[in-house]
C-alpha cells in the first residue's frame, strides 16, 4: 500500500531526492540548508513558491538571457518590407507575442530550457513540463511558436488548480483548438461535429482509453464543445516586418462561434469578420448519463462547459485513477501495485481533484521518500539536461556577472532534445511521450552522451554570419569544489554529490579513477591537465547507467 502519511523529519539525502523529482536538483550545500527546515513547511513553500525573489530572473529574461546571435531576416519584395539586422547576444529570447512573426521554434525551446535552469520557482517549471506531456500539443501543426509558449505559460500558471478548471483552460486554449481541430468543430443545423477533441479529452487527457465512456458520449461531447474557437484582437495580429502582407496570430481570445457579433476584428485564421460563424449546436445532450442544455450553461460558464466539467464528477473514480497513474510515473515510481494506485486515486478524489493539495500530500508522504522509490525512474532528456546544467553551470547571479555572460547557448543545444527522445513543444501526436524506461534506447542514449559532452567537457560551437564561437555550457571546474580535493577519489565523490547519479558500484569508480587519474594525484584547477581529468570524470558520471536515474 502507499503510505501517504507525511514525514516528520528529513535529511539532506531526502531533500535531494525531493528536489530531483519536484524541481531540477539542488547543490549539496543548498540541500543541507533546506534539510534544516521542517519538511512540512519547507515542502509547502516549495510547492506554493512563497518567499522567492524573482527580480534578477525577470530582469535577465527580459533583456539578456540568450547569448546566441539572432540571424538577420531579409526583406521580401513586398512594398514596405524591411530587413531586420542580426542581433548579437546577449539579448532577450525573441519569442514573445511581438515576435510571433518569427515563429522561432528552436529559440522557444531554448527559452523554456533557460527558465527550467534558472527560474526561482522550479516546481512551477516542473509542473508545466509534466502537463505539457499530458496535454501534448505540437508546433508542427499549430505552426505558431507564440501560441505554443502561451499554452505552456497557461499550464505553468494554473498547474495547481482544480483538475476540472485546468481541463477547461486547456480546452479553451488557442493552440489546442488548432491542434485537435476544435476550430473546425461545427454542429450547427445538420452539420456533423468534428469529434477529434471530444475523443482525446477523454481518452488521453482525463479518463484513459475506453474507460467509462462510449462512442455516443464522444459524439455528444463534440456537440457540446462545437464552435469552441478563438478570435484575434487587432493588436494581436502581428505584422511580419520583412513581408507586411503576412500577419501572424500573436494571441487569441476564447470564443464560442455562435453567430453573434465578433468583439474582435479577426477570426482565428485572421479572416476579418464582423460576425462569428454559426457553429455551436443547440438542444440537449446526454453525456456520461447526464443531460445538458448545450445553449444554456450555468452562470459563469461557456456553452457546453458544464458537460466538459462533468467528466470529473460523473466519472470521478476513473478520472482519479487516470490522473494518479500519470502522477506516479512522473514523480514516484512506474512500479506501483494496484493497491498503491488505488490509494493515490482515493486521495485525489477525497481532495476533490485539488491539484495543490494532491501534490503536497504525495510529495510529503512516507511512500514518496521510501528507499525503494529513490532512483526508481529514468529521467526524461529535457529534465536530465537541465539538471546537469544546473549542477555544473553558474548560478544566475554568477552567470550574469560574467563577460561574456555565463548562460548556456541553449539555442544551439535544443535540437538534441528531439534526438534524445523529447522534442520539447512538438510531440508527434496528442498522446505525448511515454516515460521512465521508454526514454532510454540505443539511439537516445547516444545523443545523451553528446549533451553530456557539451555540459561536462566545455565543448564549443561556431555558427552565424559572421561566425561566432560559443561555449555551449560555460562552467568553471574550480567552482565545483568549495574545498580543494586531496585525492582523486575526493574529486569523484564531489562530482557524484553534484550530479547525483544512483549509487555507483565501488568497482566502477575504481576503474574510472585508474583510467582517468592513473598517476600521482595533484590538484591544480588552473592547469589544463586537472581540468581535463576532472571534466572526463564528470562526463563518465553523466553517461553512466546510474546517471540516467533520478
Amino acid at each position: 500500500m502507499a503510505d501517504l502519511t507525511p514525514i516528520s523529519s528529513w535529511t539532506s539525502d531526502d531533500v535531494q531526492h525531493f528536489a530531483r523529482r519536484a524541481g531540477f536538483g539542488l547543490t549539496p550545500e543548498n540541500a543541507a540548508q533546506l534539510a534544516a527546515q521542517a519538511p512540512g513547511s519547507a515542502i509547502d513553500a516549495w510547492v506554493d513558491g512563497t518567499g522567492l525573489d524573482a527580480t534578477l530572473f525577470a530582469d535577465v529574461l527580459a533583456s539578456r538571457a540568450d547569448p546566441v546571435a539572432e540571424p538577420a531576416r531579409t526583406a521580401s519584395s513586398t512594398p514596405g518590407s524591411v530587413t531586420i539586422p542580426a542581433e548579437p547576444g546577449p539579448h532577450p529570447y525573441r519569442v514573445e507575442e511581438a515576435d510571433a512573426w518569427r515563429n522561432n521554434f528552436s529559440r522557444s525551446q531554448a527559452y523554456l530550457a533557460f527558465r527550467m535552469q534558472y527560474a526561482p520557482y522550479p516546481f512551477a517549471e516542473r509542473m508545466a513540463l509534466f502537463w505539457h506531456n499530458l496535454f501534448a500539443t505540437g508546433w508542427h501543426k499549430v505552426n505558431n511558436a507564440s501560441l505554443m509558449l502561451q499554452q505552456y505559460a497557461m499550464l505553468r500558471a494554473n498547474a495547481l488548480d482544480g483538475f476540472d478548471d485546468l481541463l477547461v483552460l486547456v480546452s479553451k486554449d488557442p493552440a489546442m483548438a488548432i491542434w485537435l481541430d476544435s476550430v473546425q468543430n461545427n454542429a450547427a443545423g445538420s452539420s456533423v461535429p468534428n469529434e477529434n477533441y471530444a475523443r482525446e479529452v477523454m481518452e488521453l487527457y482525463s479518463l484513459g482509453a475506453d474507460n467509462g465512456y462510449s462512442q455516443n458520449d464522444i459524439t455528444q461531447l463534440a456537440r457540446a464543445l462545437s464552435g469552441w474557437s478563438f478570435t484575434v484582437p487587432a493588436a494581436d495580429a502581428i505584422t511580419d516586418p520583412t513581408d507586411p502582407s503576412r500577419r501572424v496570430v500573436g494571441k487569441g481570445n476564447f470564443r464560442v462561434y455562435d453567430g453573434t457579433a465578433n468583439p474582435d476584428p479577426y477570426l482565428w485564421n485572421l479572416q476579418q469578420r464582423a460576425t462569428l460563424s454559426s457553429m455551436h449546436g443547440s438542444g440537449s445532450i446526454t453525456f456520461l448519463d447526464r443531460t445538458f442544455d448545450v445553449r444554456t450553461p450555468p452562470a459563469g460558464m461557456a456553452p457546453g462547459e458544464d458537460a466538459l466539467r462533468s467528466i470529473v464528477t460523473s466519472r470521478g473514480a476513473q478520472c482519479a485513477a487516470f490522473l494518479a497513474k500519470r502522477l506516479l510515473v512522473h514523480f514516484v515510481t512506474a512500479r506501483f501495485t494496484t493497491k498503491d494506485l488505488s490509494d493515490v486515486a482515493s486521495m485525489i478524489q477525497s481532495s476533490q481533484f485539488d491539484l495543490r493539495a494532491v501534490l503536497k500530500t504525495l510529495l510529503k508522504s512516507r511512500w514518496f521518500f521510501d528507499a525503494a522509490n529513490r532512483f526508481a525512474l529514468a529521467e526524461g532528456p529535457v529534465s536530465w539536461s537541465v539538471r546537469a546544467a544546473r549542477a555544473l553551470g553558474y548560478d544566475l547571479a554568477a552567470a550574469d556577472a560574467l563577460s561574456p555572460k555565463g548562460f548556456p547557448a541553449w539555442a544551439l543545444v535544443v535540437t538534441a532534445f528531439d534526438q534524445a527522445g523529447m522534442k520539447l513543444l512538438d510531440p508527434n501526436g496528442p498522446n505525448g511521450w511515454s516515460e521512465d524506461d521508454a526514454w532510454l534506447n540505443s539511439g537516445t542514449i547516444r545523443y545523451r552522451t553528446r549533451i553530456a559532452a557539451a555540459v561536462a567537457l566545455a565543448e564549443q560551437s561556431a555558427t552565424g554570419t559572421p561566425s561566432v564561437t560559443y561555449t555551449l555550457f560555460p562552467t568553471d571546474v574550480a567552482r565545483w569544489f568549495p574545498t580543494p580535493p586531496a585525492t582523486a577519489r575526493a574529486v569523484l565523490d564531489r562530482l557524484v554529490a553534484l550530479l547525483q547519479p544512483a549509487p555507483l558500484p565501488a568497482s566502477v569508480g575504481d576503474a574510472w579513477l585508474k583510467a582517468v587519474w592513473p598517476s600521482t594525484f595533484a590538484w591544480d584547477p588552473a592547469s589544463a591537465d586537472t581540468q581535463t581529468r576532472t571534466r572526463q570524470l564528470a562526463y563518465l558520471v553523466l553517461c553512466s547507467p546510474a546517471g540516467q536515474l533520478y
